[in-house]
């Protein structure tokens, strides 16, 4: 596996122990109780953007230009986007437990969303890599000689 690949696969495990723990902190009640929407919000972001689709991401970087018999069109953008989406995950969980916590109003406009942009950029660069990875031609197959006929 790329580097590149282990990275997606060890920040999606790092985000589902984050968002257990977070999770376990919530069913207790050791979280401040009149912020539950944003808390959960930050739960959230953290088990389906972190765990689940950097799992996503990971998987398909190293399986689908296998699969396609293709190389990956572009390894630098497929770093580049995860670092966008580590930063962007990192930015929108602080910011909502941050948020969770103070009366100041302008966390989700200011902090939350600017993050959660880069998240959606390294999202985009996804997209393209991997569609300019399966787009187009594919390779000509190699041909199949029947089996020979066992000499009597």
């Amino acid at each position: 596996m790329s580097p590149t690949v282990i990275g997606y696969i060890k920040a999606s495990l790092a985000s589902l122990a984050i968002g257990v723990v977070l999770g376990v902190l919530m069913a207790l009640g050791a979280l401040k109780p009149d912020a539950p929407k944003l808390l959960a919000s930050a739960h959230g972001h953290v088990n389906l953007l972190g765990a689940v689709m950097m799992l996503i991401f990971g998987v398909g970087y190293h399986i689908l230009p296998r699969f396609s018999g293709r190389p990956l069109w572009n390894e630098g953008l497929s770093t580049v986007q995860l670092w966008l989406n580590i930063i962007g995950l990192a930015g929108m969980v602080i910011f909502l437990i941050v948020a969770a916590y103070s009366p100041e109003t302008n966390y989700m406009r200011y902090a939350v969303a600017p993050f959660g942009a880069l998240y959606a950029l390294g999202s985009v660069f996804f997209v393209i890599n991997i569609w300019k990875t399966v787009a187009g031609a594919l390779p000509a197959p190699t041909p199949v000689k029947p089996a020979e006929k066992p000499r009597e």
